[in-house]
């Protein structure tokens, strides 16, 4: 192996030198190289938030339909096996046992009876979430047409204190459906209409206060939790019109989709993120 002379040495070194002193100097005018741009994040729509509603709630149907199909196929084994027990207690001839024989062909009567109004019931349930995946399937197909919000105007300013979804009750640790969200607000806050629309409806909802229904054409929304409603039913809305006041320090706003029985609830809080 032929050694380094010094001549060379003194070169190898000199140019590690200038090499550090390039990329000290790169660093410090910010020229080293940029990390990889991350990937765009996948925009969500109200449209996409809404099929995927629709696809779990069909699958919670299938999940039903399942257990209840099942429920049915061993209520029939069931139903089966006494009807073999009650043909051999008809066939049974009294003899000196002719009450035991007439008890036992009461009690096989009352059972069947019993197995046949049960079956008739879970039946019954079949058809209906039957009709019930018939009608998604059926909103599922509407969807390409259906006209969503848009950003929404705040009904007042505030920080969202309750979401949509579910949750767990504090106490007794029941799981809820919230269909709305709850704004926290100053007491008495007025409160304007979050889209142009018509009021349709003002008075007291249950367990939220008094409140309005406007509707937007294709959704309606519904804000409550209010003390002083401003406008009667059939008055025509601008975005942003007074409707009323917060009856304490809370707003209510749930937005529903024209499907289905009474419409379909969406997450109000993706639609109100241009408008802080």
């Amino acid at each position: 192996m032929r050694r380094e002379r010094p001549r060379d040495r003194r070169a190898r070194r000199a140019g590690l030198l200038i090499a550090t002193g390039l990329v000290a100097l790169a660093s410090a005018l910010g020229a080293a190289p940029a990390p990889p741009a991350a990937p765009d994040a996948e925009i969500v729509t109200p449209g996409d938030v809404l099929a995927q509603q629709l696809a779990d709630e069909t699958d919670a149907i299938d999940r039903a339909l399942a257990t209840v199909t099942d429920k049915v196929t061993a209520a029939d084994a069931i139903r089966a096996n006494r009807l073999r027990a009650a043909y051999r207690v008809l066939r049974a001839t009294p003899g000196d046992a002719a009450m035991a024989v007439a008890r036992r062909r009461a009690a096989a009567r009352l059972l069947l009876e019993r197995d046949a109004g049960e079956r008739t019931l879970l039946v019954d349930e079949i058809a209906q979430l039957h009709a019930s995946r018939s009608r998604i399937a059926g909103e599922v197909a509407q969807l390409p047409s259906i006209g969503l919000p848009g950003d929404l105007v705040r009904p007042a300013p505030g920080k969202i204190v309750r979401h949509f979804g579910t949750l767990e009750h504090e106490h007794s640790k029941t799981t809820l459906s919230r269909r709305g969200i709850d704004i926290e607000v100053d007491d008495h806050s007025p409160v304007n209409a979050p889209a142009a629309g018509t009021v349709r409806y003002a008075g007291p909802i249950r367990g939220l206060d008094q409140g309005v229904i406007i509707d937007h054409g294709t959704y309606v929304t519904v804000l409550a939790k209010l003390s002083e409603l401003a406008l009667p039913v059939g008055a025509p809305l601008a975005a942003g019109d007074r409707i009323g006041r917060a009856a304490r320090h809370r707003v209510y706003l749930e937005v529903r989709i024209k499907l289905g029985p009474g419409g379909f609830p969406i997450d109000p809080e993706p639609l109100l993120g241009a408008s802080r």
